[in-house]
């Protein structure tokens, strides 16, 4: 089986659906799955990048799961710690769901729910302790 990985990015659509394409002219024994990654929910909002349902529909591939863009990844990839081990993570929950669903598992999609931004004191707390 297949497993295609895009962004809601145009171009990587565009990226995705060569693969699509090419999985067609070499058919495999199951159909391809498909993850979104890096969702930046403001930006799907605002119509700067596609939505879940727009990829979906024009990959006509069945949507495997979805991972929200979060800056936890880089800093616990940094550290050396996976980020689905911390369990409020969204990307994190995002690549658990993944995983449970690989192993046959039925786990409904998060749900898209409006990006809380960063208050005036917690940017300022981030650079004090960014040290």
């Amino acid at each position: 089986s297949a497993i295609i990985v895009t962004t809601p990015e145009i171009s990587a659509v565009r990226d995705a659906d060569r693969v699509v394409g090419l999985l067609e002219q070499h058919p495999l024994q199951e159909q391809p799955h498909l993850i979104i990654n890096r969702i930046r929910q403001h930006m799907m909002k605002d119509g700067s990048v596609m939505d879940v349902d727009e990829i979906t529909h024009h990959l006509g591939v069945e949507l495997l799961g979805i991972v929200f863009d979060d800056d936890a990844v880089i800093t616990t990839s940094n550290n050396g710690e996976p980020v689905v081990l911390q369990a409020e993570n969204p990307a994190g929950q995002g690549y658990r769901d993944i995983a449970r669903r690989l192993v046959g598992e039925s786990v409904p999609l998060m749900e898209m729910k409006d990006e809380q931004q960063p208050s005036f004191w917690q940017k300022v707390s981030h650079w004090f302790h960014k040290g």
